[in-house]
């Protein structure tokens, strides 16, 4: 357990650097929605495009473990999106709970941890569920905000408009933008390859610091104590590692590695994305922003039961 809350503790430090920033005026109010902007548009799809154009997917790719993660992480997003309905959400807001209850912090939690407890040969799937995950929940998440924003105007003017919205959403532009260079074989060049690794590196500190500041305007408290907020956590934290091991062990025959990484990644706190899409979409970020606190403080003890517990 030492181990892991060692891992998660910088996530931790980073949210209290933007909180105490905020609370010490250090930085001014409404920053943390300028650093969002930052991340969503220029760190985050710069992170994408290296990862999907670098990577050699022929030589990653597990399929089973790839249907585990999706098939999983789809039930929770329906199940987050639900969530959202209870508090009486539009269809643009139950979007982000969904990603609130599905959307795993695998790169910046799962990786330095998954390599400590379980070795080099747990990164290949980390690298696929970041990414593959990334695009399936960040385009369901879109398409569902689209179609809450335009669904007024014609089931045919709301599906252009979501299909406009996932074309224009500059993380998903930049993963497919990379998967076409992917496609041609070609190495990247060195400077394009380190200016992408660099400013990708930025992402996740930046959007944590973002949490902090915008967890300082309002009632930490209160965003703690919700039920909403309650209830995503125990749907990502417990539902969907439950969900994942079923689909896993039980329907897919997973065993070994693959099978305890499908799982572990399912535990995983919630990741900063579902902040980002909500700033992106000027969505209300105070469920959202609690949860991410929330799931990574309890995460501390799942993930510790889970990596001792699960047939190596």
């Amino acid at each position: 357990m030492l181990s892991t809350l060692a891992t998660i503790a910088p996530v931790f430090l980073m949210i209290a650097a933007g909180y105490f920033a905020r609370k010490l005026d250090i930085m001014p109010e409404g920053s943390g929605a300028l650093l969002t902007r930052v991340v969503t548009w220029i760190a985050l799809p710069a992170l994408m495009f290296h990862i999907i154009a670098t990577t050699d997917w022929s030589a990653l790719w597990n399929t089973r473990f790839v249907i585990a993660n999706l098939a999983s992480a789809v039930i929770i997003f329906m199940a987050g999106m639900g969530i959202g309905r209870l508090r009486g959400l539009p269809i643009a807001d139950i979007a982000v709970d969904g990603l609130n209850a599905s959307y795993s912090n695998v790169a910046y939690v799962g990786l330095p941890l998954f390599l400590l407890a379980l070795g080099p040969t747990s990164t290949p799937y980390v690298i696929i569920a970041a990414t593959v995950m990334l695009m399936l929940l960040f385009t369901a998440a879109v398409v569902a905000i689209e179609l809450g924003h335009h669904r007024d105007q014609g089931i045919g003017h709301a599906l252009g408009k979501a299909l406009t919205g996932v074309v224009k959403n500059p993380v998903l532009a930049s993963s497919a933008i990379g998967f076409a260079w992917w496609l041609t074989g070609w190495t990247l060049p060195d400077v394009p390859e380190r200016f992408t690794q660099l400013l990708g590196a930025a992402s996740s500190p930046t959007a944590l610091v973002a949490i902090g500041l915008f967890m300082a305007e309002r009632p930490l408290g209160e965003a703690m104590s919700n039920r909403f907020v309650l209830m995503l956590t125990c749907a990502k934290l417990i539902l969907h590692p439950l969900i994942t091991a079923v689909i896993a062990y039980g329907i897919l025959g997973l065993s070994g590695l693959p099978a305890i990484m499908a799982v572990v990644i399912a535990a995983l706190p919630t990741g900063t994305g579902p902040f980002m899409v909500a700033g992106f979409y000027a969505r209300d970020g105070k469920v959202t922003s609690g949860t991410i606190l929330a799931t990574t403080l309890l995460s501390v003890i799942t993930l510790s039961v889970l990596l001792a517990v699960l047939p190596r």
